[in-house]
């Protein structure tokens, strides 16, 4: 069965469609069959991510009725399926926001898991990507005015009865300027199930339009999001071994010889 998994924030600028991208590219690498699709129609970034962003096809032709949703899939690189939205103006005007959802449901048998990233704020666009999830993330930074937003955002989707999966707190320095993590938690009365490091491993990875679980697989943020595929599929997340340790050291801990 098909499950669909919204990441959504209350704002710009926290990382959403970053913290996509590389949660989807996780998932994948754990031998899921997985579809990312740019359900931000207005401001779309997927594609300019992933280095996709003129194609011949993209979701706004298929919300518009002209195509498919299966003419809309491209494969990225990294093996990763991706529907991205265009980027044209022009474009723009063929949504109906309120039929977003009956669009993304399409996708419903080809794939194990769609990741959707919504748009940002609280609007019929994200709320049309919303009302497509089984289940919702939710993407904040560790500021007050990111988690008051993201607060926002919840109680939206407990209004629709989308049962909120957990939050991401993104872009995380461990300064004394944070919002610490039980105080998050506290306030948006949800787990916080990731936090993902402030690495500049993911400007590099936009620079050369790749997720970072991809370009850089052993950068403190890859390790973030990999460990959040881990924790959602309910599997154990197996550390990467190539950097530090010989293969012999590794047989050494793995028969529990080695610390």
């Amino acid at each position: 069965m098909t499950k669909f998994l919204v990441v959504a924030s209350g704002k710009g600028g926290v990382g959403k469609t970053t913290a996509a991208i590389n949660l989807a590219t996780a998932l994948n690498g754990y031998g899921r069959d997985v579809i990312l699709i740019d359900a931000n129609l207005t401001t779309p970034n997927v594609g300019i991510y992933l280095g996709s962003s003129k194609i011949p096809v993209s979701f706004h032709d298929v919300v518009s009725g002209e195509k498919e949703i299966t003419d809309s899939i491209y494969l990225h690189r990294n093996g990763l399926k991706v529907v991205p939205a265009s980027i044209s103006l022009k474009d723009q005007e063929k949504i109906d926001f309120d039929l977003l959802d009956k669009y993304i449901l399409k996708l419903t048998g080809h794939a194990d898991i769609i990741i959707i990233d919504s748009a940002a704020g609280l609007n019929q666009e994200s709320l049309g990507a919303i009302r497509a999830g089984d289940e919702v993330i939710i993407i904040t930074t560790p500021d007050l005015a990111s988690v008051a937003d993201a607060l926002k955002t919840i109680k939206i989707c407990e209004k629709n009865n989308k049962k909120i999966r957990g939050v991401i707190v993104n872009k995380v320095k461990q300064d004394d300027f944070e919002m610490a993590k039980e105080n998050i938690e506290y306030i948006l009365e949800h787990d916080v199930i990731a936090l993902i490091p402030d690495d500049d491993r993911v400007r590099q990875s936009i620079y050369l339009k790749s997720p970072v679980t991809y370009s850089y697989p052993d950068s403190p943020s890859s390790v973030g999001f990999k460990k959040l595929a881990a924790t959602l599929l309910g599997e154990k997340y197996v550390e990467s071994i190539e950097k530090e340790d010989s293969m012999f050291d590794y047989v050494l801990k793995t028969i529990g010889l080695k610390p």
